[in-house]
């Protein structure tokens, strides 16, 4: 058995910190002490899992520290005000965004990409609607070889130009291929173009403000760092291709990755597919605004059927041309599965976004259900990991669908 970096943990009871919790006839103390155990294997320097069912809260606890780095000095407790980063579960906020713009009529789903950025068409891109950038269909999940991530944290911008270069890998809209970061570059700059805001201003004016969020956004202020968890590298060695992979899609080697999204640079850019901080709490609020329809706490900040349209299947379940696995998406989101899905089996309609590595949110209206499951391991392929998926698994079997 290969050997497996891991953190240092002290027992789960002593590092375990538990927010306001209503009253409920789930089981949360068995869910819970799934995760006590999937802290234990070391894989999680910091877990945090936030449960709301009905609207109300009856899970919100963490376990682990803010900083614990593999054979270091841990700092700091984690606690439900503890801010995470989501990575590519950020994307949920850009997507619901850009639903918003199109409600407000200032482009269409059906708009060719290149009219709203002309330049795109090179190579024969006219086909790409923006709908093609939201459900993984748009033929261009590759980065450019010739972008430099660091040159982008360092800019606090993305050349788009080097995407527009890009030569599609197939057809738009006839198979899917997760999109890491291309596309939402790309959807970044249609909204900040069409509106003249920075995304981070629009997300908080027209989403995030009116519903009193407090610190979900792209990025945190910088008298918040101290306040983010740190992310570690665990686990056993990562496969060449699996690393191919990554460094071909993502535009930068895994562990540097993970180096990077600890950077003061990182946690105060504005990645419109990785770098949303935010609470447990919070971000289950966000998705029961969803789950309510577009409206939450009295405040509707979208219509009905802008929600239906961002959270209804929008590609049939079929082998993803990125991850290798069977995948459907909205537009948007990932969308749960009967017999396959991340958020547990028999979670078929439920909607939301896994991030790296294991960071995984999602609502379910079968259910009435809004889960955030947050954590700083970054493994990538361990025997520990089966721990978290059963996590899943349990929350799923727990709650019955209505």
């Amino acid at each position: 058995m290969i050997a497996q970096t891991t953190v240092s943990t002290s027992r789960p009871h002593q590092v375990l910190r538990i927010g306001a919790e209503a009253g409920s006839r789930v089981p949360v103390d068995a869910i819970w002490e799934g995760v006590e155990g999937l802290y234990g294997t070391g894989l999680y320097p910091a877990i945090g899992l936030c449960i709301r069912h009905r609207g109300q809260v009856i899970l919100d606890r963490t376990v682990g520290h803010v900083d614990n780095p593999p054979g270091g000095v841990p700092g700091p407790m984690a606690s439900p005000e503890t801010l995470f980063s989501l990575f590519s579960a950020s994307k949920i906020l850009t997507a619901v965004l850009v639903h918003a713009l199109v409600e407000d009529g200032l482009f269409s789903l059906d708009d060719p990409v290149y009219r709203l950025l002309p330049g795109f068409e090179r190579h024969g891109k006219q086909g790409i609607l923006v709908r093609h950038l939201l459900n993984h269909t748009a033929g261009i999940p590759s980065m450019p070889a010739d972008l430099d991530v660091q040159r982008v944290l360092d800019e606090r911008r993305v050349d788009v130009e080097l995407i527009f270069d890009l030569r599609p890998e197939f057809e738009p809209g006839t198979k899917s291929a997760y999109h890491p970061c291309t596309s939402w570059f790309l959807l970044q700059e249609i909204c900040e173009r069409r509106t003249g805001q920075p995304l981070r201003q629009l997300a908080c004016e027209r989403l995030l403000e009116p519903l009193g969020f407090e610190h979900m956004n792209y990025g945190v202020d910088p008298a918040d760092l101290d306040r983010v968890a740190r992310h570690y590298r665990t686990g056993p060695p990562v496969a060449p291709v699996m690393r191919r992979i990554f460094e071909r899609t993502i535009g930068c080697d895994l562990d540097l990755a993970v180096e990077m999204s600890n950077s003061e640079l990182f946690l105060t850019e504005t990645l419109p597919m990785a770098n949303v901080c935010t609470t447990g709490r919070e971000m289950t609020r966000f998705l029961q605004m969803l789950l309510n329809g577009g409206e939450l706490d009295g405040v509707r900040v979208l219509r009905r059927d802008t929600v239906r349209r961002a959270v209804a299947e929008s590609t049939k379940v079929r082998l993803d041309g990125t991850f290798g696995f069977p995948m459907r998406y909205s537009l948007g989101m990932m969308m749960g599965g009967n017999r396959f899905s991340l958020f547990g089996l028999t979670t078929r309609g439920a909607f939301g976004h896994l991030g790296f590595s294991n960071v995984v949110v999602y609502g379910d209206p079968s259910r009435d259900l809004a889960v955030s499951f947050l954590n700083t391991g970054k493994p990538m392929l361990a025997p520990g990991m089966l721990r978290w998926q059963g996590i899943l698994q349990r929350i799923a079997l727990s709650v019955p669908r209505r």
